[in-house]
């Protein structure tokens, strides 16, 4: 049980870091998530970002359309596809440290048991 709260919490740490990758990297990334959100007659996913100028500085907002035939538009917003990214990157990197650790037991060579009374040997 130790090993799943481990691997869990580290993929949390890491999956939080690697939500840089869908904000800042590829945010076309939204796209995946887009047979959850996107239903017919809107099925195609199309990630928009908005680029704002003010007194603050430059600012960018990412919003995830389905868009369909005769432009049939629906917004999708970035807060549910992103939580549903955030929430896939937490569980592969869990699954992968679990492996990792199932790996590395497996090849630990097995320590010598101490011999017990059942194993002496009568001279």
């Amino acid at each position: 049980m130790a090993r799943v709260i481990s691997a869990l919490s580290t993929g949390l740490v890491v999956g939080a870091f690697s939500i840089v990758v869908p904000v800042a990297i590829w945010p076309g990334e939204a796209k995946l998530t887009a047979p959850l959100f996107c239903s017919a007659p809107a099925t195609e996913p199309m990630v928009v970002s908005d680029t704002f100028h003010d007194s603050d500085g430059t600012s960018t907002n990412y919003t995830l359309y389905c868009v369909g035939d005769h432009g049939m538009l629906t917004d999708e917003g970035f807060v549910l596809p992103m939580a549903v990214m955030l929430t896939a990157h937490v569980l592969i990197v869990a699954a992968l440290v679990l492996l990792a650790a199932a790996f590395r037991r497996k090849a630990e060579p097995v320590a010598d048991q101490p011999a017990g009374p059942e194993d002496a040997i009568e001279l």
